[in-house]
C-alpha cells in the first residue's frame, strides 16, 4: 500500500523528522551562499637582490628589486644599517653593506624600514664571507683578540702586541721569513721584528707593501692598517706598543676617529686618541699603510 504525501508529513511530524529536515534545508541554502575574502592591502616586496655575497669589511654595493618600495627610508643588514641607500623608483633600491658584525661570517637578514616606522622583513639574506686578506686579517684578530690562540702562537707575557699583530697579519697572507717569524710554540725560537717595538719598526719600513703615515696623515689610514705607539718620545726608545686599525669614523666636525684591535691592552675597538692623552699623555703614534 503506497503512503499518500499527507500521511508521510503527519508521520514525520510525529516522529521528530521534520525538524531534521529543516536543518538540512537551511544548511544547504547557507553552503549556497558565498562567504566574502577579506582584502589584505598589499605591501612592499623584494623580488630579487643583484648581490648576495659580499665581503667581511662592508662595502658592496647591492640592488634590491621588487613592487611598492617608494616607502622605504632605511635598510639594514643583519643588526646595522646599510649605507648610501638610495631609492632609484617604486620597484628599486640601491643601499651599500655595512661591515660584518665583529668580522665574522654569516647570513644576515635583510630588512627594510618604511616612513611610518614598520619594518618589512625581505626575505632575503647578504651572506658575508672572507674573500679578501683583510677580510682574513679582521676575521682572525676578532676571533683572537680575547681568547688567546695559544696552541699554535703562544703568548708573551706582559707584552703580547706585537705577537698578535704578526698574527693577523699572517692571516691576511704575509708569509714569514729570516727577518720576521715565531717558531715560539714549537722552539722557543723567534726574531726581534716579532715582538719588539723598533726591530718591528724597522721591519715594516723595509717592505716595499707598506707606506709610513703620522698622525696628521690619519684621513689615509685604512682598516687593517698597523699602528706604533710612542708612549714617551722624548726618550727617543722606539715605540712602546702596537695594534691594528680596526675602524675609522669621520665625525660631523670633519675629524676622523681611529679605532684599534690588540692585546696587552685587549681591544677591539681601543680609541686611538684617547690612548695618546687619557690612557699615556703625551704619547704619539705613526702608522704602516698596507697595500
Amino acid at each position: 500500500m503506497i503512503a499518500t504525501r499527507r500521511a508521510f508529513l503527519a508521520l514525520a511530524a510525529g516522529s521528530g523528522l521534520m525538524a531534521l529536515a529543516g536543518c538540512a534545508a537551511l544548511s544547504a541554502q547557507g553552503e549556497s551562499q558565498t562567504t566574502p575574502t577579506p582584502t589584505i592591502a598589499a605591501g612592499p616586496q623584494v623580488t630579487a637582490a643583484s648581490i648576495a655575497i659580499g665581503s667581511l669589511m662592508g662595502g658592496t654595493e647591492v640592488r634590491l628589486t621588487g613592487t611598492m618600495l617608494a616607502d622605504t627610508v632605511a635598510v639594514t643588514i643583519g643588526a646595522n644599517p646599510a649605507t648610501s641607500v638610495a631609492l632609484v623608483d617604486d620597484t628599486t633600491i640601491g643601499f651599500v653593506t655595512p661591515p660584518a658584525v665583529d668580522y665574522q661570517p654569516a647570513n644576515a637578514p635583510i630588512t627594510l624600514t618604511q616612513s611610518d616606522g614598520t619594518t618589512i622583513d625581505t626575505g632575503r639574506q647578504f651572506s658575508y664571507q672572507a674573500v679578501t686578506p683583510v677580510d682574513r686579517q679582521l676575521q682572525y684578530a676578532f676571533t683572537y683578540w680575547q681568547n688567546y690562540n695559544l696552541a699554535e702562537w703562544g703568548i708573551f707575557s706582559d707584552n703580547d702586541c706585537g705577537n698578535f699583530v704578526n698574527q693577523t697579519l699572517v692571516a691576511r697572507g704575509w708569509a714569514q721569513n729570516a727577518d720576521w717569524y715565531s717558531d715560539y710554540v714549537s722552539s722557543g725560537d723567534y726574531s726581534y721584528s716579532w715582538i719588539r717595538g723598533t726591530e718591528m719598526d724597522d721591519y715594516l719600513a723595509s717592505r716595499p707593501d707598506t707606506t709610513r703615515y703620522e698622525l696628521n696623515d690619519r684621513g689615509s689610514v685604512k682598516i687593517g692598517d698597523v699602528v706604533m705607539f710612542d708612549w714617551d718620545p722624548q726618550n727617543d726608545n722606539g715605540p712602546d706598543h702596537t695594534m691594528i686599525v680596526s675602524k675609522v669614523v669621520p665625525n660631523s666636525d670633519g675629524t676622523i676617529a681611529i679605532k684599534l684591535a690588540g692585546h696587552t691592552v685587549d681591544a677591539q675597538y681601543r680609541d686611538l686618541d684617547t690612548a695618546i692623552t687619557v690612557d699615556n699623555p703625551g704619547g704619539t703614534a705613526h702608522f704602516y699603510s698596507i697595500a
